[in-house]
């Protein structure tokens, strides 16, 4: 689960911008009150982690200044802009070493960006989704994060590991019997051999896609392409609607 505490990309880059935009506001000596948003600006960061030690020194700077200069349209001495600069250089380099620990990455997919950036659950109901084990939640947020990373050959393991669990769930809800086979995608080959195509409940109407999916992508040469990984996924979160919707009954 994401920790929201950690600062986004998005916020990374607004940090640098009111540094940049708080140096070039002191090079061009403008007033108090134009320092003081900038510094107020930055203070607002302290519940971010990487970005607290930024954030608690603007805030410092802001209370001292503020007891020296109470015009909002006085300007700084020069030894106070000159201590500000320093800051701001220090600074600077503090967030340079943050952003050795980021990759940015532009996800390239077809399905919207908000949505799997909040997660699995986005495409779920709430009542199917908390019929989902936490193990098969964890998967499907997975799924998510492999998509928004480019990771495709991953997306595609983890969204069929994760639907095979749920099958797995259902058989022996439905028919109150265990699955023999323990092995990561043999259920898929033992449901097929239990339900033959004209027999097969609703609930496996995609059984003979997910299982050709799993073939393909186990073999060591495949690399499945954006296409298919956000096919896949959606493929099983409509296998993942249908099931808890009856595991719900």
């Amino acid at each position: 689960m994401e920790d929201k505490n950690n600062p986004t990309p998005h916020e990374l880059l607004l940090v640098g911008q009111l540094i940049a935009q708080l140096r070039a506001a002191l090079e061009s000596n403008a007033n108090w009150g134009h320092i003081k948003w900038f510094l107020d600006a930055l203070s607002g960061y302290r519940p971010k982690k990487t970005l607290a030690e930024i954030a608690h020194v603007a805030n410092f700077h802001r209370s001292e200044l503020t007891k020296r200069y109470y015009d909002d349209e006085k300007f700084l001495g020069v030894s106070d802009r000159d201590n500000l600069k320093r800051w701001l250089g220090i600074q600077e380099g503090v967030l340079n070493k943050n952003l050795e620990g980021v990759v940015l990455k532009v996800p390239e997919t077809h399905i919207r960006l908000n949505e799997l950036k909040a997660g699995a659950r986005s495409f779920l109901e709430y009542g199917e989704w908390n019929t989902l084990e936490p193990l098969e939640q964890q998967g499907l947020d997975e799924v998510t994060s492999c998509l928004l990373c480019g990771n495709y050959t991953s997306a595609e393991f983890m969204a069929l590991r994760t639907v095979e669990s749920l099958l797995r769930r259902w058989y022996e809800g439905k028919t109150d019997s265990k699955l023999e086979r323990e092995s990561w995608g043999e259920i898929l080959e033992q449901l097929n051999d239990l339900y033959p195509k004209p027999q097969r409940p609703k609930e496996l109407s995609l059984l003979d896609y997910l299982r050709e999916r799993r073939n393909e992508i186990a073999h060591p040469e495949a690399l499945p392409s954006e296409e298919e990984a956000t096919a896949t996924f959606l493929n099983v979160i409509k296998v993942c609607k249908t099931i808890t919707r009856e595991l719900l009954k």
